[in-house]
């Protein structure tokens, strides 16, 4: 449910490195950005997408809120790892009234865990005859256990805050990202969008507006780092610079190496995902790559994902598609936090309307 023009939303990012706030508001010029920060996580708080540490995750947000001086404790969360599945399936069609109340009948033997252990949400997508099953539909379905979501909701609320929506980063991402994703234009084939975090790399193909496919892989641009700090027997922190050292044109052939074996392994499992969704039926040829996430700045990367995807990817800028006056951000700062906004702003934007 959108909240009316004008209200302010929050939209919280709990990350592997880091949790992120963005407050929105959506007003007669437009959706406008009036807070967004950020605040460093213990290692080991977040683990492929789950809180092993709930206490410094809660610490972090509340910190988070109070050094940026959100009032707004009204939060939307966003989630994202191996415990949510979303899945494309094929049903005997049904009227949605009928279909919601027959959910978790209906989709029970799609989904790897028990109904009554999972929140679970749709999209139909189409609807269809078949000349020997009938009338068909094509659903997204998005299943996450309940005892994980639960934990985020517990967590964020013991930093004082009040969780009022959990939407799957993906789709958050998705929205601040690409307008043609929101809905607003017409796009030609589908889009990719692909978003590389420190543990977690998210990738969602939609066609105008709609989600066909999604995939989460437990690899990130924290991968680079640890291969390097391993083969090199320095410290993460070491290696973390090293790596960005790469960007200007600094570095060893060995860090070089390196960086480039560890980007060609998080390519391959990008492109093995996309080649995969093209291989659906009526999978529409994906036209556009917009890239995004910490992780994407991790040098090489979109020069590798180009030559290996045969087509031109470009750098996402969530930021510029708000009004970033109130934020108190500078120029340099929003290039400096622009590559890890996304999953934030695009949590906000879902419930201030569009």
């Amino acid at each position: 449910m959108a909240i009316a023009g004008g209200a302010q939303v929050v939209g919280l990012d709990i990350g592997t490195s880091a949790v992120r706030a963005a407050e929105v508001s959506n007003g007669k010029h437009g959706l406008t950005l009036s807070k967004f920060g950020q605040v460093a996580l213990p290692v080991g708080a977040v683990i492929d997408g789950e809180i092993r540490d709930a206490g410094s995750v809660s610490h972090a947000i509340a910190t988070l809120f109070k050094r940026n001086k959100i009032s707004n404790k009204k939060v939307v969360v966003g989630i994202a790892n191996q415990r949510v599945v979303v899945r494309q399936v094929d049903l005997p069609f049904l009227e949605e009234k009928d279909f919601r109340s027959s959910l978790k009948f209906q989709v029970a033997e799609h989904i790897p865990m028990p109904v009554d252990d999972a929140e679970l949400d749709y999209q139909i997508l189409a609807d269809y005859e078949t000349a020997d099953q009938g009338h068909m539909m094509r659903v997204l379905l998005v299943a996450a256990a309940t005892d994980m979501v639960e934990q985020f909701v517990d967590t964020v609320a013991a930093a004082g805050l009040r969780p009022t929506g959990v939407d799957l980063t993906p789709f958050a991402v998705a929205r601040a990202v690409s307008d043609s994703a929101r809905g607003e234009v017409g796009l030609d084939g589908s889009e990719a969008i692909i978003d590389v975090g420190a543990g977690i790399t998210n990738i969602l193909v939609h066609q105008n507006g709609e989600a066909q496919f999604v995939r989460i892989l437990l690899i990130g641009g924290d991968d680079t780092t640890k291969a390097l700090a391993d083969d090199m027997e320095i410290s993460l922190e070491e290696a973390e610079a090293l790596k960005l050292d790469l960007g200007t044109g600094l570095g060893s052939p060995e860090v070089v190496k390196l960086v480039e074996d560890s980007v060609r392994d998080l390519v391959v499992e990008i492109q093995g995902s996309l080649d995969y969704y093209l291989g659906l039926e009526e999978a529409a040829p994906i036209a556009s790559v917009l890239l995004t996430g910490g992780g994407s700045m991790t040098p090489g990367l979109g020069l590798a994902l180009e030559t290996a995807l045969g087509m031109s990817v470009y750098s996402a800028a969530p930021l510029q598609q708000l009004g970033t006056q109130k934020s108190g951000l500078s120029e340099g700062q929003i290039s400096q936090v622009e590559p890890v906004a996304a999953a934030a702003v695009g949590l906000a934007i879902g419930r201030a309307g569009r």
